[in-house]
């Protein structure tokens, strides 16, 4: 009776993929915007057949009373929470690890130094937590060399440019003149 009760839970939490299903379609049509491909293919068939394997699975669990076959059923929830949890924070970790650190703040954040022709923005690229990296703007610099400031809280900024160093020991006030407190 014990089996029967988990192997129930498990088909209940199984099902939660299937919701999002018209998501996902549309996903699997969307791997062909590179060109039609193995892999795309691949995504597509992956994307639209997954309820059947589910159902399939959580069918044959309770036929049979398998527990095994009804974890097995989860995997498309496992591989969804992966794609959505771990590989989004993998992403915004390598961003965080190749942008510049010219200027380091402290072990968890810098500021960075985006040019675009004559215009700029420096932004604090700070680690939250292991998975979650933010990246926010706090002033803008112009083709003079000034910074004006943009965040809510100028002190804070100021005091961000002021503080995060250079390997050399300066800061980006060193730099750019700042023009609005």
């Amino acid at each position: 009776m014990m089996k029967k009760t988990i192997i129930t839970i498990i088909n209940i939490i199984s099902v939660i993929p299937i919701l999002i299903y018209p998501l996902a379609f549309i996903a699997g049509i969307m791997s062909f915007d590179a060109g039609p491909s193995m892999v795309a293919w691949l995504i597509f068939l992956i994307s639209t057949t997954y309820p059947i394997f589910i159902i399939a699975c959580i069918i044959f669990s309770r036929k049979i009373n398998s527990l095994s076959l009804s974890f097995i059923a989860l995997l498309p929830l496992l591989a969804l929470l992966y794609i959505f949890f771990i590989a989004g924070g993998t992403a915004q970790k390598d961003n965080y690890n190749t942008l510049s650190k010219d200027f380091i703040c402290n072990s968890n954040s810098f500021l960075s130094v985006e040019k675009n022709g004559n215009f700029g923005s420096i932004n604090i690229l700070e680690k939250k937590n292991f998975l979650n990296y933010e990246n926010e703007t706090i002033a803008t610099i112009d083709n003079n060399a000034t910074i004006s400031l943009m965040s809510a809280n100028p002190k804070e900024a100021k005091d961000l440019l002021s503080n995060c160093k250079n390997n050399e020991g300066k800061s980006m006030l060193d730099f750019y003149t700042l023009i609005s407190d």
